[in-house]
């Protein structure tokens, strides 16, 4: 159900700064452009503006729910961190913090899906680096039971709503004390009459918006979009529905994909995502062309549900730019595993008695870069191709000021959402934008990157279930918590000996197939890497040479084959010697992967993306000027402040360049 009060209507928001009309030389935005400052990295209040006073709005109203103990919020004996909250028709509650909760009666909307009594416990992370999820009262569509018991006083409310809120201490919170520039996110905003809370420690309500506190909205084109993909017959829902996302960047292309998957889970007990953008990957860190399965509602942003993918390729780069062939390649490679393993799975794990959720097949959502121009386009449409998807989701950008718009597909036509065009069960839905106003934050696109990888080398991950012959298990692997105790500088690492456990080493990217196998330690030392397994038949044997006898490398070596191989996740290498000695050829690697499976990760890829900086600090000693010891202005390799001299700061490169015949 949509929320009645925090719409902003598209209509109401100008922009007061004239821009400049197309010219040749505007610099074209791609997705290797994402992590510049300025407007795309602020949230300036002054933008919002109306074209009759250009005045600021009133702050939005976003919880219309006053809590008044035993009226509406009720204790729970021996649980100071739970209470029983009840909505009335047309209620809203938007808070700030992690915590879990329960529908005991009626029905709630959260994040555009509707969910009904059971004794399932749903985890929401609500930061206020993203838009805040808004609990809010819905009419009861789905019939569930739970067995939690509830008072008397709130049966005899029929139209009532009753939720069991928990605070649920995750871990997630520590990640602040690495990444500094999210620090505060799980707390709330000062506001002037904030009024009475639910009493619950380190959950917080949030009465209005202000400059940093956007409300999640669904807009209203979405919800239709996502009313035809479920109105269909059974019939043809039981044939595993396949998703395509498309869009520019900064439309809400990540947001539609993850809202898609949990419209999904409420009719199909899995969903598969596909994973195509490089730079702002959902489940996984960075870098990586994954396939995913999700079992569980996906109840906050990218950072709080790291996950171990079914099937992954390492592509080592935040963009295809490097290697075009091998990212479509490795994509080609999990649509076949896809096709094969997880649309009609042949082994069923297990079906929860009362679950009449579709359990036999699994629909797949496929998230695309935002990359759309030049060679991004080309990479797009292709993936369309291969993809051969039964729903495309067509967002309607805001295309960049003063650029016409882009040219439209060749291959699926453009039609509106009310009538969507059907030609042998395919349909494109054009959607709208998110507002530009409701996803500006002060945090860049290239801050979110470090923070999911920084997040993903700190999580926690379960033993690996059990798999069965015919097979993986067909189980979601995410994290249960983050341990950020101690920096990475200062965990213990697994010692390998590389001599026994690696076959192959590659370095993917522009320039490393000039490095030779002399200086190959100092390229690995402290570098990310990807634990690849593959067929023993493709690996290649080492070289003779006295330099490079510990390590097996080859330059200018292509990665492994996306058909034979696949990438279990990341590691970093913390130490590696620099002259390898045969009496000691051992390596420390730090990885937040199971212990099952390291031992199938026999080679290792090497791409362009580094650890972020906070990453490699001692933030323990951060307030101390020191790190690991040292003073900061005498660590090698750092330098703290603004670049000095000629070519100290950062280079634009210019791929505006046209050719004559362009303009």
């Amino acid at each position: 159900m949509d929320i009645p009060q925090p719409v902003i209507g598209l209509s109401s928001v100008s922009i007061t700064k004239t821009e400049r009309a197309w010219s040749p030389s505007r610099p074209i935005p791609d997705s290797s452009d994402d992590d510049e400052p300025g407007p795309s990295g602020s949230f300036d209040p002054a933008s919002y503006l109306t074209p009759s006073t250009s005045k600021k709005t009133e702050p939005l109203p976003l919880s219309t729910f006053h809590p008044v103990p035993n009226h509406n919020v009720y204790p729970i004996p021996e649980n100071d961190y739970a209470r029983i909250l009840v909505l009335q028709p047309n209620e809203t509650l938007a808070l700030v913090g992690v915590y879990s909760f329960c529908v005991l009666q009626g029905s709630i909307s959260l994040l555009g899906v509707i969910l009904s009594p059971s004794n399932i416990k749903h985890t929401v992370f609500a930061p206020r680096s993203s838009p805040i999820p808004i609990l809010s009262w819905a009419t009861s569509v789905h019939q569930g039971s739970c067995t939690y018991p509830i008072p008397p006083s709130i049966r005899q409310q029929e139209n009532a709503t009753a939720i069991v809120i928990e605070y649920t201490d995750t871990g997630v919170k520590g990640l602040r004390r690495i990444c500094k520039i999210f620090d505060g996110i799980f707390k709330p905003p000062r506001e002037p009459e904030a009024g009475p809370g639910i009493d619950i420690p380190r959950i917080h309500i949030v009465h209005h918006s202000t400059k940093d506190i956007r409300p999640f909205v669904l807009p209203s084109s979405w919800e239709v979009a996502f009313a035809s993909l479920e109105d269909q017959p059974d019939s043809e829902m039981n044939s595993a529905p396949v998703c395509l996302v498309k869009g520019p960047r900064k439309s809400g292309k990540s947001t539609l994909a993850r809202t898609l998957v949990n419209r999904l889970l409420s009719r199909y007990r899995r969903v598969a995502f596909l994973e195509c953008d490089l730079g702002q990957s959902e489940f996984t860190p960075g870098g990586l062309v994954a396939l995913n399965l999700v079992e569980n509602y996906v109840f906050g942003p990218p950072f709080t549900h790291a996950s171990l993918p079914y099937r992954a390729h390492y592509i080592g780069s935040t963009s295809p730019r490097a290697s075009p062939s091998h990212y479509l390649h490795s994509i080609q490679s999990l649509l076949e595993t896809y096709r094969l393993d997880l649309q009609f799975p042949a082994l069923i794990d297990d079906h929860p008695p009362g679950d009449e959720r579709i359990y036999d097949a699994i629909p797949l959502v496929v998230n695309t870069m935002g990359w759309n121009k030049g060679l991004g386009a080309d990479l797009n449409a292709r993936i369309e191709e291969f993809v051969e998807a039964s729903h495309t989701f067509d967002i309607d950008g805001a295309e960049e000021k003063g650029w016409p718009a882009p040219p439209q597909s060749r291959h699926i036509p453009q039609f509106s959402t009310a009538m969507p065009f059907v030609q042998t069960s395919r349909r494109c839905l054009k959607v709208e934008a998110i507002q530009t106003e409701m996803t500006n934050t002060y945090h860049t696109p290239a801050d979110h990157r470090h923070l999911n990888v920084l997040s993903y080398f700190h999580a926690i991950f379960a033993e690996l279930p059990t798999s069965s012959s015919s097979g993986p298990a067909l189980k979601q692997v995410t994290a249960t918590g983050w341990d950020t105790s101690l920096p990475l500088c200062a965990r213990y690492p697994y010692e390998v000996d590389y001599t026994q456990a690696l076959d192959q080493v590659y370095l993917t990217g522009a320039g490393y197939e000039d490095v030779v196998p002399s200086e190959l330690t100092r390229v690995l030392n402290g570098a990310i890497v990807g634990l690849v397994s593959g067929d023993p038949v493709n690996t290649f044997s080492r070289p003779t040479s006295q330099e490079a006898a510990l390590l097996s490398y080859t330059p200018g070596e292509p990665p492994p084959d996306p058909m034979l191989s696949m990438c279990h996740g990341l590691a970093l290498i913390r130490g590696l010697p620099l002259a390898p000695h045969p009496h000691a050829p051992y390596m420390h690697i730090l990885t937040p992967l199971p212990t099952g499976l390291l031992a199938q990760a026999r080679m290792l890829v090497k791409g362009e993306m580094e650890l972020p900086i906070r990453g490699m600090l001692d933030f323990r000693e951060d307030d101390q000027g020191r790190v690991a010891g040292i003073e900061k202005g005498y660590v090698p390799y750092l330098q703290w402040g603004k670049g000095e001299g000629v070519g100290g700061e950062k280079r634009r490169v210019r791929r505006n360049l046209m050719r004559k015949g362009q303009m």
